[in-house]
């Protein structure tokens, strides 16, 4: 996905680093989901310390994202569900810096949590002189889709099985199945490669135009 149909395109309005964050977490899901959620657990870092600043709330480089966030509540009062986005953000994302599984769903459901509140920082923050219409949430296309489909059909089968006392090992029908799934792993693993090699293109081709821009200015 590029910025030009990013979910965070408002957050353009803001500090730089906003979008950049969001629309990076955007960009590498299909090849990495894992740097999808720690950028998100990033972008909602970056706007707890905005809301924090804005609110007199004081907090140095030692401050955890935990107790930044009480501090503010304190001050402020978040409402509910805006404290609970800030947590799931703030725990997938430190999850997803500890496993090395591919998460697209946690991705897909930790993109869709950060725009809502993006959204709720925006309307809170940017002076907005009328009501702010942020569209529907564009999504991204899920690689692991079709593995998933996969995987709930086999869990299917697999307790149908054993409801009735069926030998799981033998059903030439749950083989078939997971035969499927060891091709679509395969399959996966060759898109999302495909798609971290073509964004490293990306990214050196974009950083060679910066030098060249800056040797010219």
């Amino acid at each position: 996905m590029t910025s030009t149909c990013s979910n965070f395109e408002f957050l353009k309005q803001h500090d730089p680093v906003y979008f950049q964050l969001a629309s990076t977490a955007e960009q590498v899901f299909a090849s990495d989901p894992n740097t999808t959620l720690m950028k998100l657990r990033q972008l909602g870092e970056a706007l707890a310390q905005d809301i924090a600043a804005r609110s007199g709330v004081e907090f140095d480089d030692a401050t955890s994202q935990h107790e930044l966030l009480y501090r503010i509540n304190r001050a402020i009062s978040l409402e509910p569900i805006i404290k609970q986005l800030f947590y799931t953000l703030r725990v997938e994302g430190n999850i997803a810096n500890h496993q090395f599984v591919t998460k697209h769903k946690e991705a897909l459901d930790g993109l869709k949590l950060a725009r809502e509140l993006a959204i709720w920082f925006h309307r809170s923050f940017a002076n907005l002189k009328q009501a702010f219409k942020p569209g529907p949430f564009i999504l991204p296309e899920d690689p692991s889709h079709q593995l998933r489909l996969l995987q709930t059909q086999i869990q299917t089968l697999q307790n149908q099985l054993l409801e009735n006392n069926e030998q799981i090992e033998n059903d030439q029908k749950l083989t078939s199945l997971l035969a499927q799934e060891k091709e679509e792993y395969a399959v996966l693993a060759e898109q999302m490669d495909v798609e971290a090699r073509t964004l490293a293109q990306q990214a050196k081709l974009h950083e060679q135009t910066i030098i060249e821009q800056q040797q010219a200015f």
